[in-house]
C-alpha cells in the first residue's frame, strides 16, 4: 500500500512540473498572453495529504470528521485536505459534512 501512495505521489509532483512548464511556455509566447508571477499559484499540499491518501486506500468513502479524528486535527484543516484530494483528482469518494 504505502509503494502505490509514494507512486501516487511522485505522479502528482510530475504533473505539477509539467503544468508549470506549460504555464512559464504560455507566458513566453507573446506578451498578451504573459501571466505574471502573482498570477502563477502552485498548489500549496497539507504536510499530512500523503496520510489523507493512505486513508483513501483503506475506505471506501471519507468524511471530514473521519480525517479529523484519525489525523487529530480540526475540520478547517481536514476539509481543506479533502478539497486538495479533490483537485488532484483523487477525492471523487468523500463526504464534506455540512
Amino acid at each position: 500500500m504505502e509503494d502505490s501512495v509514494k507512486v501516487i505521489l511522485k505522479k502528482l509532483d510530475e504533473i505539477d512540473s509539467r503544468l508549470k512548464s506549460i504555464e512559464e511556455t504560455k507566458s513566453t509566447t507573446t506578451v498578451t498572453q504573459r501571466v505574471s508571477e502573482a498570477q502563477v499559484t502552485k498548489i500549496e499540499r497539507d504536510p499530512l495529504f500523503s496520510k489523507a491518501l493512505e486513508m483513501m486506500d483503506k475506505f471506501d468513502e471519507m468524511s471530514s470528521t473521519q480525517l479529523m479524528e484519525t489525523l487529530k486535527i480540526d475540520k478547517k484543516r481536514a476539509e481543506a485536505i479533502l478539497d486538495q484530494l479533490e483537485t488532484a483528482g483523487l477525492g471523487t469518494c468523500y463526504m464534506k459534512e455540512v
